[in-house]
């Protein structure tokens, strides 16, 4: 019996979309990711590019391996 493991890409998004979906739940439009200690930079830099490449979510780089995600209320274009 073979048992996959999660790639660290996978890893780092489920653990994002977890803080995403805390953050809407709470209705607020911005969460804060950091790298984990574990996951290698090649991973995190793919990771952040597919929000930058994103037209409805802003990436602001706090540091290198820290990021802010910001978007818009679907109901009134604004961020909270």
């Amino acid at each position: 019996m073979v048992i996959l493991f999660p790639t660290p890409e996978a890893r780092l998004v489920r653990r994002a979309e977890k803080l995403i979906s805390v953050a809407h739940a709470d209705r607020r439009h911005q969460v804060t990711i950091s790298r984990g200690d574990g996951e290698p930079v090649d991973a995190w830099e793919r990771f952040v590019e597919q929000f930058e490449d994103s037209d409805s979510i802003r990436v602001i780089h706090i540091t290198r391996h820290d990021v802010l995600l910001n978007w818009c209320s679907p109901t009134s274009g604004l961020a909270s």
